[in-house]
């Protein structure tokens, strides 16, 4: 019965890693002062990291993305940056994060 309790615990643990960084994450955008004229050929470019827990960077981990936004915003070619945002997809004890940029 106590290692039900601990492994209980330790989930609720994970899970709340997760559910704090939901929560605290907001975005203001200014849609007004985006230039989205030519949206056929807008280009995006994404630079993801590996979270563990939610919030710890884990080096490591291989992904198919440049390092930083800017490699990303060079090797897609994109000149004019017309929007940049960031994406968190959760899971149990993990999270991709990922900062996107959109332009010509």
């Amino acid at each position: 019965m106590k290692k039900f309790f601990i492994l209980l615990i330790a989930c609720t643990l994970f899970c709340g890693c997760g559910l704090y960084g939901t929560t605290k994450y907001s975005v203001t955008l200014n849609a007004q002062a985006a230039d989205l004229h030519d949206i056929e050929h807008l280009k995006k470019t994404s630079s993801c990291s590996f979270l563990i827990l939610g919030f710890i960077p884990w080096p490591w981990h291989k992904n198919k993305t440049p390092d930083t936004l800017l490699e990303a915003i060079q090797k897609e070619g994109i000149q004019k940056i017309v929007w940049i945002d960031s994406t968190y997809d959760y899971k149990f004890t993990y999270a991709d994060k990922c900062q996107n940029a959109y332009g010509y």
